[in-house]
């Protein structure tokens, strides 16, 4: 797979998400979201899709700061405002998206999962 699928993948994975569609067409049938600080593990299409959904209705003016997309992997890199002061002002995250034949396989958080 050439990066420039996996950059269509991902763009239609966002544009899908912008758009409040349905973006679980956009993962593999076994696509799994790990929070690596808390080992949590999010299984299949639906249930990610609505973890993801309900991870982002916590998080507070949440940007990106850079997208990064290989042959088969993309990275993102961003922050959100920390709803507990204890956290500081800011908390910043990773997402590695894994990809194959067009689609998300797998997914593994750095950062957030631990703190939202």
């Amino acid at each position: 797979m050439s990066a420039e699928e996996s950059r269509r993948a991902i763009e239609r994975y966002f544009d899908l998400m912008g758009q409040g569609a349905d973006f679980a067409e956009c993962y593999g049938a076994d696509v799994t979201w790990l929070v690596v600080e808390t080992g949590q593990v999010v299984r299949g299409p639906d249930t990610v899709r609505d973890y993801v959904n309900a991870l982002h209705a916590t998080m507070v003016d949440l940007q990106t700061r850079r997208i990064v997309i290989g042959e088969e992997n993309a990275y993102l890199e961003g922050d959100c405002a920390a709803v507990r002061s204890e956290l500081g002002s800011r908390i910043h995250y990773c997402i590695a998206y894994d990809i194959k034949d067009g689609l998300i396989i797998a997914m593994r958080c750095y950062g957030v999962g631990a703190h939202v």
